[in-house]
């Protein structure tokens, strides 16, 4: 009551409006392309190991894989049931590389050949790449 007083309806109104109306804009941002990580280790690992560094680093994050082949494994982040993300990780034993497969609320889109999404997705591929650590 005592902000109507102050400010009158009209005020009340712009000001709520500009604190609550942010939240229904969809946030995006350039998608990070993720470079291929390199091995750079003296003694390097082995396929096996490789893929059991990038499992064990993404289950550390709550990432669950969903497929697998020689050379690939397919990693899904769920956030809360709200927000999902599909990642491949094709490796051998020089290195890595993650790439985008889908994703779902995260406003995806490509305009004029830039792919978006929620700056979420960009913090959640730095971190998968900073758990799985260097090889």
């Amino acid at each position: 009551m005592k902000i109507r007083k102050a400010i009158g309806w009209g005020s009340a109104l712009v000001l709520s409006m500009t604190l609550f109306g942010g939240a229904a804009i969809a946030r995006t941002a350039d998608m990070y392309d993720a470079p291929r990580v390199l091995s750079v280790s003296a003694n390097p690992l082995d396929a096996r190991q490789m893929r059991d560094r990038i499992v064990a680093g993404g289950q550390a994050l709550g990432w669950a894989v969903i497929r697998e082949e020689q050379g690939l494994v397919e990693l899904r982040y769920d956030k809360q049931g709200k927000h999902q993300v599909t990642v491949a990780v094709r490796y051998d034993p020089s290195g890595y590389k993650i790439d985008y497969v889908d994703s779902f609320n995260l406003n995806y889109a490509e305009q004029s050949g830039v792919r978006k999404i929620h700056p979420n997705y960009n913090r959640w591929i730095l971190n998968l790449i900073k758990y799985i650590g260097p090889v």
